[in-house]
């Protein structure tokens, strides 16, 4: 098991102190997904026009395993 780390970054950034352990990267990257998905369906004003929201995963060693990156166009 390796302990991930997921920071947001976007209209409020906030550093995952915890983390979670979890298999690999695959379950990483699907924690990533779910835990993006839960702050947009709490939140839907946390995802700002200008900024974004990115969510870095990170392991246990300090590496940037990959990022989830979420963005809304007005096409208006």
């Amino acid at each position: 098991m390796t302990r991930y780390f997921f920071h947001m970054h976007g209209s409020a950034h906030e550093r995952d102190e915890d983390g979670l352990d979890l298999a690999d990267d695959n379950a990483a990257r699907r924690e990533a997904i779910r835990y993006g998905g839960s702050l947009l369906s709490d939140e839907p004003d946390i995802l700002n026009r200008n900024d974004g929201l990115r969510i870095n995963v990170v392991n246990e060693k300090g590496r940037l395993c990959f990022a989830v990156v979420i963005n809304a166009l007005d096409v208006t």
